[in-house]
């Protein structure tokens, strides 16, 4: 028997221990004897530093980096939403 029933629930625990997992990954580079194995596979980034018009002036920073931790994230995310 599932423990969570519905599938927005679900696929809400498993991006959050996505992006847990992600985090402890970023924390577990900043140690030498961890930072080769949790280096980042997947390090993307979009930045606009600055949009201007001439009512507003915006702009975003979009960045995606994937590790060890959030392989680790999804596989626990995973398990914990059955």
């Amino acid at each position: 028997m599932a423990l969570v029933k519905s599938g927005g629930l679900r696929w809400g625990i498993i991006f959050l221990f996505l992006v847990l997992g992600t985090w402890l990954g970023m924390f577990l580079q900043r140690f030498d004897a961890s930072a080769a194995l949790f280096s980042n596979v997947i390090d993307f980034v979009i930045d606009v530093k600055q949009i201007d018009m001439i009512m507003i002036r915006f702009g975003f920073y979009f960045a995606l980096k994937m590790n060890l931790g959030t392989l680790i994230g999804a596989i626990a995310g995973i398990a914990v939403s059955r």
